[in-house]
């Protein structure tokens, strides 16, 4: 069942296809330590709750800004979908749902619902205009994403390939910091 976000949250939707079976993108992203791997500013990954909905921390770092992220698994039907929350400091849902298309296609979809307002707690960087690091992470966020669908892509279906993405915007409204770092020609219009 899902589950409805206050009227702050905002939403993006990344969709893509893999070339491999729905169960191998599934058992993929259900290993969370698999995303260490991927990352060059993922610096590790530590599962601090076991069961059926593990809890996990993720070190992060890019310039002077060092970062612990926990989250959880919140729900999950095999094959089908994998819903998270971070539960620490921001307030940030994710759910991947898995779509076999054939025996060796699957769609993949990863909806976000976020509280744009939410990241200035755990910026360094609030000193600098927002205008300006926004010009500064874009370009390395926008490489960093390519670089890292890349990885996967190869891990998953055995094979490097170019993988191009676009996210779109799920009816959000007014400023968005976090879309802003997205290069407009990844950007989906849905006007």
């Amino acid at each position: 069942m899902r589950k409805t976000y206050r009227r702050t949250m905002k939403r993006a939707i990344i969709e893509g296809t893999s070339y491999a079976p729905v169960g191998d993108i599934y058992d993929f992203f259900m290993d969370f330590e698999n995303y260490v791997k991927y990352s060059e500013y993922v610096d590790d990954i530590r599962v601090v709750e076991n069961g059926d909905h593990p809890e996990w921390e993720m070190d992060f770092r890019w310039w002077v800004i060092r970062y612990t992220t926990r989250s959880k698994l919140v729900d999950y039907e095999e094959n089908e979908y994998i819903e998270w929350k971070v539960t620490k400091d921001v307030d940030i849902h994710g759910r991947w749902e898995f779509e076999k298309v054939s025996d060796e296609e699957t769609e993949v979809r990863l909806e976000i619902m976020y509280d744009p307002k939410g990241a200035t707690k755990v910026n360094p960087l609030s000193f600098l205009p927002t205008e300006r690091l926004i010009q500064v992470a874009r370009p390395v966020a926008d490489r960093h994403v390519s670089k890292v669908l890349r990885r996967v892509a190869d891990e998953i279906e055995g094979e490097p390939r170019k993988v191009d993405y676009t996210i779109r915007p799920g009816g959000t409204e007014g400023e968005d910091e976090f879309l802003a770092l997205v290069p407009e020609e990844k950007l989906e219009d849905t006007t």
